[in-house]
């Protein structure tokens, strides 16, 4: 019996410390590409501002081996174990002496940098040989803008939902050791595990209402894959706005917040992969403009998006794309539809996104 009384009350501590935090691990990631793989364009959507960022991101497209690109972001890794990281200053909405107040530029936050690998067929350079390219893109939130009141009544539900069964009742605590005693620990126990379950509707993922990302990468071909080869490059910069609205906003019983959103994106390019003959190469420029619709569905994302191409040669992406949740941490994304080559221009991609944070990812309330 004082074996079983030990465990139950192991658990029961370990449970309650949990409950103290909001883990950042337990949120869907939603990177799921990189700009380092969006300037080389070999993506399935070229429009997107993720929400939850993980510590380390590993991106995959179709071509496994020959594709592959690493977002790292740093926030997870400066100072992990300060007691001031917590899930609402991570999001940047508090309360001042009884004032809602959020800080737009938390998004700083969400910075990543990634790295990007791909062997590559490039339409503007003659040749039977893929071409090995490297890239290097970094990309921020500039603002955010949540909705105040809804992230502080989810944070006051939380606290209700964790002072339901902070401890013990008292008469079971003070009762004398035995049957009895085990028995009532039992249920307590039991009713832990029910108000787990009603915690779990708090990590669901709270998108801002609108937000504005900042993007850009810079990347270089080898122009005989080899290091001794001369080096072309591209780059480019782009801006991202967002609006997010959530369609089952009164659906307590759902495990996620449903959205429709609506993307708008502008970016410039510098393209130096342009050669007739592989030896001599030329610089096109191009200002891309489009727009994006996307829906959230529990594990599914639903979206179409539209680019228009001028410069140096006009054209367009015309995508569908579509994401499924395996869990957590993976990712899974097709798209179909029109890229911007002038032949060969039909785009089918399967992606595979795997995301990790650390045991240090949680935040405190």
């Amino acid at each position: 019996m004082k074996t079983l009384y030990s465990l139950i009350v192991f658990i029961f501590i370990g449970t309650t410390a949990s409950f103290g935090q909001v883990n950042l691990n337990e949120f869907q990631m939603s990177n799921n590409t990189s700009p380092s793989f969006l300037l080389l364009e070999e993506t399935v959507t070229d429009i997107y501002t993720p929400e939850n960022v993980k510590a380390l991101a590993l991106h995959v497209q179709s071509n496994f081996g020959e594709s592959m690109a690493i977002e790292v972001a740093p926030y997870f890794f400066i100072n992990p174990k300060s007691k001031n990281r917590t899930y609402y200053k991570y999001i940047g909405v508090y309360d001042d002496k009884g004032e809602l107040k959020q800080n737009p530029f938390s998004g700083l936050n969400t910075t990543t940098i990634s790295f990007a690998y791909l062997k590559k067929d490039y339409e503007n350079i003659e040749g039977d040989s893929e071409n090995k390219t490297f890239a290097i893109g970094a990309r921020t939130t500039l603002i955010r803008f949540y909705n105040k009141k809804k992230v502080m009544d989810n944070a006051t539900e939380l606290a209700n939902a964790l002072s339901q069964l902070a401890s013990p009742p008292m008469e079971i605590l003070t009762m004398p050791q035995g049957p009895d005693k085990e028995e009532a620990l039992k249920k307590f126990y039991l009713e832990k595990q029910k108000v787990d379950e009603r915690f779990k509707k708090f990590q669901k993922t709270i998108k801002p209402i609108f937000k504005v990302d900042v993007a850009g990468a810079y990347s270089d071909l080898f122009t005989d894959n080899s290091v001794n080869s001369g080096t072309v490059n591209r780059l480019g910069a782009w801006l991202t706005g967002e609006f997010s609205l959530i369609i089952n906003e009164d659906d307590e019983q759902s495990s996620t917040n449903n959205y429709i959103n609506l993307l708008i994106t502008s970016r410039y390019i510098e393209d130096g992969f342009n050669s007739t003959n592989g030896i001599d190469f030329s610089t096109n420029y191009y200002r891309d403009f489009g727009g994006k619709i996307s829906m959230d569905l529990g594990k599914f994302s639903f979206a179409y998006e539209y680019i228009n191409r001028n410069g140096s040669i006009s054209s367009k992406r015309s995508v569908g794309n579509i994401s499924f949740a395996i869990n957590k941490d993976i990712t899974l994304t097709g798209g179909f539809g029109k890229d911007f080559n002038t032949t060969d221009n039909l785009l089918t991609l399967f992606g595979i996104n795997w995301g990790m944070n650390f045991g240090n990812s949680s935040a405190s309330l």
